[in-house]
């Protein structure tokens, strides 16, 4: 077949907005379906003509643009369970038999991209995909061998709608697997329905409705027509699990669960080896066993002999402690780890460069002194060409007017990993990407004596794949970082901001880190001028700073930088903004006044207040001009 007219006026009452044309092998053509020609990011997405969609083999929708989540249900067991999900447009793919379930994202939600069982991992190798959720890239909607299923709008999920069909997707994985692992009759069903009883009432917080819904579907699916004694068993091991706590017991005693259930299913290993169990597992569970272990081995190695340190109050208040050091007071301590987040465009890169040559080169920044001198830096950057980083350091070094010892700055770029392998830099999320930057840190130690500050720029693109919000993918990032900075390194990464204007990813990150340092493009009224060809103009506050937070230091401003030449200003009010402007055209006082119908009491006071700060200068009074450096305000 081949797209019509009225497929494609179908599919965009349907709720499909950004549509894209596919070759037969199921390839965007046409150009790039991403981005416009200028394939910059902050240009928006692609929107093809219906001339260029109609004739087309297939037809496919860009996901990220239209803000749609897909459920594709990959396994056969998997397509059983299709009707957990809520109605919503559907396709089916005549040849792979897969289904998949298409919604739309309210604007506050926060998409999550994954797939179960988790990549990586040994479920995956022995099982396959059993399920993936997806909310990136494009999707393959009609054409070939993909036709319409449901032919309905798409569900629209809020918040609390879109966690709902999380759960259901973990829901359904665990259904899948125990369909599949299910054993026949007359073997051991019974043992099977009375371990199965006992892990979801230990492993899960469901309702007690869910549980035995979560029983029927999956003995249906099973073909196990004992549902009625499998919903008994679920009673019975209640009863024993109440038991238990009554009797001051653990509730766990006598219950056969998760392990057991492992055996049944011929999947020995850690915890039972059940990933899928894993899954449903709920967080109060799965705390109870994080501190079950750290207990277990605390208790193997008990001292009972050995004491906490402590003082009385005139010892302590005279002891002398380490004070905190700084590399540049007060913005870069010594030991911590600092996040630089902000939106594409706005200067990450920039503001890290100019950081990254004040440490290298003992200058300051902003008026704020080095101290102790030079230290050595490591500047991974996994994104830009390695001649815009020449070009950028270069002229950087050019502009501050100082030369920096060769043995102070290290760069490490993508081009110079593709030069010795071709898959460039390995992925940061892996202890394998981990080790060989902090290989070339003890390096960079040795070569200086000196342990080097860090900057990993940026995240997205050094952690290609990291499930921004899964907790458990940030852990080996968060504590290479920790190790490092108790090395000895001050640790900054760069990282992109959420709809919310906050950091992406799990709140995970934040936990361990001392300082946040949030970079925003300003509104059009709050600019304080343009440029003539690049420059950086974004205001800039700290969510968290240990060690200054709610202080003087902390509070927000805006950063504005030409040429390589930094300036701090307060964040404008927008009549301040008009003022300055009106002053550039010439206007006195009388004449502002008049304009903006403020009292001419209440320019004066506002045109001293910018002086005072360095806005503008003034040569008399009623005759301000704007300083030379904010020329341009528009």
């Amino acid at each position: 077949m081949t797209i019509t007219k009225d497929d494609i006026t179908n599919l965009r009452r349907k709720g499909f907005e950004h549509l894209i044309p596919l070759d037969e092998n199921k390839k965007p053509i046409a150009g790039s379906w991403k981005y416009n020609e200028l394939s910059e990011p902050e240009s928006g997405f692609r929107k093809f003509l219906d001339a260029e969609l109609i004739g087309a083999h297939a037809i496919g929708s860009n996901l990220e643009a239209d803000r749609i989540n897909a459920v594709d249900l990959d396994a056969l067991d998997a397509r059983t369970f299709d009707d957990q999900y809520e109605e919503t447009f559907t396709t089916y793919s005549k040849g792979k038999g897969v289904s998949q379930l298409l919604y739309k994202l309210a604007d506050d939600v926060e998409p999550e991209h994954y797939s179960l069982p988790k990549k990586n991992s040994d479920a995956l190798r022995q099982d396959g995909t059993i399920l993936e959720n997806i909310a990136k890239t494009q999707s393959f909607l009609l054409g070939i061998n993909k036709i319409i299923h449901k032919d309905i709008p798409l569900k629209v999920l809020d918040k609390e709608a879109y966690k709902r069909l999380q759960k259901t997707n973990k829901k359904v994985y665990a259904l899948s697997m125990l369909k599949r692992l299910y054993p026949k009759k007359e073997t051991f069903r019974d043992d099977f329905r009375l371990t199965l009883a006992g892990t979801l009432h230990l492993e899960t917080d469901w309702s007690d409705n869910e549980k035995k819904q979560f029983v029927k579907t999956l003995c249906k699916a099973a073909g196990d027509k004992a549902v009625n004694k499998a919903l008994e068993k679920l009673g019975r091991v209640k009863k024993n699990i109440k038991r238990n706590i009554k009797n001051g017991r653990e509730p766990t005693k006598g219950i056969w669960a998760t392990q057991n259930l492992s055996k049944l299913c011929g999947r020995p290993g850690i915890d039972g080896g059940l990933d899928f169990i894993d899954a449903i597992r709920s967080e109060k569970r799965q705390q109870e066993l994080d501190n079950k272990d750290d207990t277990a081995d605390a208790e193997d190695k008990i001292d009972y002999n050995k004491t906490i340190a402590f003082n009385d109050l005139n010892s302590f208040l005279t002891t002398d402690f380490p004070k905190p050091s700084y590399i540049i007071e007060p913005l870069v301590s010594d030991q911590s780890i600092v996040q630089i987040v902000g939106a594409s465009g706005v200067g990450k890169t920039m503001f890290g460069l100019a950081i990254a040559g004040a440490i290298s080169t003992g200058n300051g920044l902003l008026g704020m002194p080095s101290i102790n001198g030079a230290r050595p830096v490591l500047y991974v950057e996994g994104e830009l060409p390695a001649s815009d980083i020449q070009i950028r350091v270069g002229g950087m070094f050019k502009a501050i007017e100082r030369k920096c010892d060769p043995k102070m700055f290290y760069v490490s770029s993508l081009q110079q990993q593709l030069k010795i392998n071709n898959k460039g830099f390995t992925p940061i999320q892996f202890e394998q990407g981990l080790i060989e930057i902090e290989n070339a840190i003890v390096q960079i130690k040795e070569r200086t004596g000196k342990m080097p500050v860090v900057f990993i720029d940026n995240i997205s693109c050094l952690a290609s794949g990291l499930k921004e919000n899964d907790a458990d993918a940030w852990s080996p990032i968060i504590n290479k970082f920790v190790k490092w900075k108790n090395m000895g390194s001050t640790v900054f990464y760069f990282h992109h901001l959420n709809k919310g204007n906050d950091s992406s990813g799990s709140t995970m990150q934040h936990r361990t880190i001392d300082m946040v340092i949030r970079m925003r493009k300003p509104e059009h009224k709050q600019k304080i001028k343009t440029f003539e060809e690049q420059g950086v103009q974004a205001i800039v506050d700290f969510p968290k700073w240990r060690l200054h937070d709610n202080s003087k230091y902390a509070q927000e401003h805006m950063l504005i930088c030409e040429d390589w030449k930094w300036q701090k200003m307060p964040v404008l009010k927008s009549d301040e903004v008009e003022i300055i402007k009106l002053l550039k055209s010439k206007m006195d006082v009388k004449e502002i006044s008049k304009e903006l119908d403020i009292p001419a009491a209440s320019i004066y006071r506002k045109i001293n207040k910018l002086k005072n700060e360095g806005v503008i200068t003034d040569d008399k009074v009623g005759r301000q001009t704007a300083n030379s450096d904010a020329e341009d305000i528009c």
